[in-house]
């Protein structure tokens, strides 16, 4: 099932995966981003909230979070160093977000954080 989608990356996940998959479009990579081709992340969807939490943080702290994710560690400052590929990365992990919600893989829930 296709959740989200850019010009940079795609974002997947089967009807019974337990598993997100971000990776990049390979076509549509400019050339000198070619070594990139196969990085992708494969997210369990019981963590999806610890990378959507992060996702809009520093880069450094993001890169460290999906660290563990990532197929190609080595690659992964490469990619987030880009400023296109981060920010088209930070846009659809939210947009896929949203259709983990919709999908109902996903709940969203009230935290009480006590008297205000």
């Amino acid at each position: 099932m296709l959740l989200s989608q850019n010009r940079s990356w795609r974002v997947t996940r089967a009807k019974a995966a337990t598993e997100v998959v971000v990776y990049l479009e390979k076509e549509d990579l400019p050339e000198d981003w070619r070594d990139f081709k196969d990085f992708r992340l494969e997210i369990p969807v019981d963590r999806w909230n610890r990378v959507v939490k992060h996702v809009r943080n520093d880069r450094k702290l993001f890169g460290g979070v999906v660290l563990e994710f990532a197929n190609q560690e080595q690659q992964l400052s490469a990619v987030l160093s880009h400023d296109r590929l981060l920010g088209d990365l930070q846009h659809v992990i939210q947009d896929a977000t949203s259709m983990l919600v919709e999908s109902g893989a996903l709940a969203l829930t009230v935290v009480d954080v006590g008297p205000e």
